[in-house]
């Protein structure tokens, strides 16, 4: 699989990361989700695919992202991503900016805001992935004082934006200065402090994202600046396109549907699009020129330490969305969600903690040397099916009860996406077996 192809390398990652964030930011927003753990069940969803079609059957890789930390950091990235909110800026997009939507009290507005905030939005929710995924694929090395200096960049950035937020309202709160005695009063208007809220968020996680970008910027490595910067521009300017889904009752009057998860779904889409287009720019396979120029860069330096970076980012992924998920389904079905919570919160974590132990031990005990040259995950395959069946199974039981025709409709829309990522992960599989077998038998004659 060296070589590359547009279907391989574009037509197909894409498919395959929309079809994901089609099922999985749906269900962010569903009973059991919300805020960072939704965006953990997409992240670690969209970490684990990433990782699965861009490695080879060696130790030595041609693409430059294949590392096994891409699962834990890209679903970091969306948890801290979505810890925020942003329904207030889709009233935008109908002319209004409520002051207290409970007593329909609201000021008119121009809809150029909602697309002004869903892009400033849509950049780093998720650009901040893509920032730490960055991190997973420099082929420069990173000495400690360069990962503290690029840290520290981007927690600069945050409160840099804080600060500047702070300082200037009358440029980040919309109508600030027919509404500023209004936007001091919460109780009057409790819907311009969650603007308030949601604005300062939005300003802080751009910030962040900004500052990481200026370091890779800083040093010049300009793969690593193309893909954060092709992630957070192309889901921003997506995002905006969308409207929210404000636009479509008007469009389908008669119809009750659940138009604000067809939004979901379609900014999972947009993310899945930004990631697809961005593999295609920085993870094709590198030229035997560049193979040769990085040298034992390329080889698998660390490959315990990677193996335990997977398993770590599945294990947390994946049990933190079964926790979530089984939430939510007590939530639908039983109710007192919160009292489930609990139980479910003290089964989760001593399980994770255990099977994080164990996996340690495992490793420890079957230590791989350094620069080992075959295939550190051969049963890489079961992995990526192992979350493609947990998160999918988890989107059927959040989505019910089966008798309201609307969630029907939507987990029949799951089962569909869940076969076309099945497809196109399988084509992986055998594309990369054809690959290792093909370049075993090519071994004797090169020797």
């Amino acid at each position: 699989m060296k070589k590359s192809s547009v279907l391989r390398d574009l037509i197909l990652p894409s498919l395959l990361f929309m079809a994901l964030g089609a099922m999985t930011w749906a269900i962010r927003g569903c009973s059991g989700f919300g805020g960072g753990m939704g965006c953990l069940f997409a992240g670690v969803t969209w970490g684990a695919a990433w990782w699965f079609i861009a490695r080879e059957r060696s130790g030595e890789q041609s693409r430059p992202y294949t590392s096994g930390w891409i699962i834990f950091a890209v679903a970091l990235g969306f948890t801290f991503a979505g810890m925020r909110g942003w329904a207030q800026w889709s009233n935008f997009f109908n002319g209004r900016l409520y002051t207290n939507s409970s007593a329909g009290e609201f000021v008119p507005i121009s809809r150029a805001y909602g697309f002004l905030w869903l892009f400033i939005a849509g950049v780093p929710w998720a650009g901040i992935g893509a920032c730490m995924l960055a991190w997973c694929g420099s082929h420069r090395r990173t000495t400690p004082i360069q990962w503290v200096i690029r840290i520290g960049c981007g927690v600069a950035g945050y409160y840099i934006g804080l600060w500047l937020f702070q300082a200037l309202p009358q440029v980040f709160l919309p109508l600030y200065g027919s509404l500023a005695e209004r936007y001091q009063d919460w109780e009057a208007n409790p819907n311009l402090r969650r603007v308030i809220n949601d604005n300062r968020a939005a300003i802080a996680h751009l910030g962040l994202y900004l500052g990481f970008l200026g370091f890779e910027i800083g040093r010049k490595d300009w793969r690593n600046v193309t893909l954060i910067s092709a992630v957070g521009v192309l889901n921003g300017i997506g995002w905006a396109a969308l409207q929210n889904w404000k636009w479509a009752p008007g469009v389908w009057p008669q119809v009750g549907f659940n138009w604000w998860r067809c939004w979901e779904s379609s900014g999972g889409i947009s993310i899945g699009l930004a990631y697809g287009v961005a593999y295609f720019l920085v993870n094709r396979p590198l030229s035997d020129e560049k193979r040769a120029k990085l040298g034992d860069l390329l080889k698998n330096r660390r490959p315990n330490l990677e193996r335990f970076g997977a398993y770590l980012g599945l294990v947390l992924g994946l049990g933190l969305s079964v926790k979530n998920g089984l939430k939510g389904w007590a939530n639908i079905y039983i109710g007192h969600e919160e009292y489930w919570d609990g139980i479910f919160s003290r089964i989760a974590w001593p399980l994770m903690l255990l099977w994080l132990i164990a996996l340690a031990y495992w490793i420890l005990k079957n230590r791989l040397p350094r620069d080992y040259p075959r295939d550190v995950f051969p049963h890489d395959i079961i992995l990526i099916w192992m979350v493609l069946i947990t998160q999918n199974g988890i989107a059927q039981i959040v989505t019910g009860p089966w008798l309201n025709w609307v969630e029907r409709s939507f987990s029949f829309y799951y089962m569909g996406l869940f076969v076309l990522s099945g497809l196109i992960v399988t084509y992986y599989h055998f594309a990369k077996r054809k690959a290792a077998i093909k370049a075993h038998e090519l071994e004797p004659a090169l020797q």
